[in-house]
């Protein structure tokens, strides 16, 4: 009894005939997992895809068991590069966001300052005249707070 497995992938075909049925199916499963089309014959010309294949195997050998599918689990090196292009948006976010601060700021308008502003005195000419108040507290006040000497 021979079996035929045919697969096909970019205008490539591989044609491999055994008589072990279960090298055919392990050849099958390799390329398929490749990305290749694949599909056994059996001697009576019937085609199968690899699983159903398998599970015809299980009914005519008592010894054969049905293998479970594999599951592809996607990598965690590919949740990474999800982050990193995250984290480098935020980054981008953030720069893009201060550069608007700093325009708005170059834009807006300061008021100009008299220079004259600095050379009055915050107490009025009562007050410096007012025999009440000590020299030292008429310091103070014109310095601001500072301890007299």
């Amino acid at each position: 009894m021979a079996y035929t497995m045919i697969a096909e992938r970019n205008n490539q075909k591989v044609r491999k005939q055994r008589e072990s049925a279960l090298i055919v199916l392990a050849n099958a499963r390799v390329l398929q997992s490749e990305g290749w089309q694949v599909v056994i014959l059996d001697d009576k010309g019937s085609d199968f895809e690899p699983r159903a294949f398998e599970a015809s195997l299980a009914e005519r050998f008592s010894w054969y068991q049905v293998k479970p599918e594999l599951v592809v689990v996607p990598s965690p090196a590919a949740e990474p590069a999800n982050e990193q292009l995250e984290a480098e948006a935020l980054i981008a976010a953030e720069l893009e966001a201060e550069d608007a601060e700093a325009e708005q700021i170059e834009s807006a308008s300061l008021h100009d300052v008299d220079e004259a502003d600095f050379d009055e005195t915050d107490l009025d000419a009562a007050e410096l005249k007012d025999p009440h108040l000590e020299e030292a507290e008429l310091d103070e006040m014109e310095f601001e707070g500072e301890p007299a000497e």
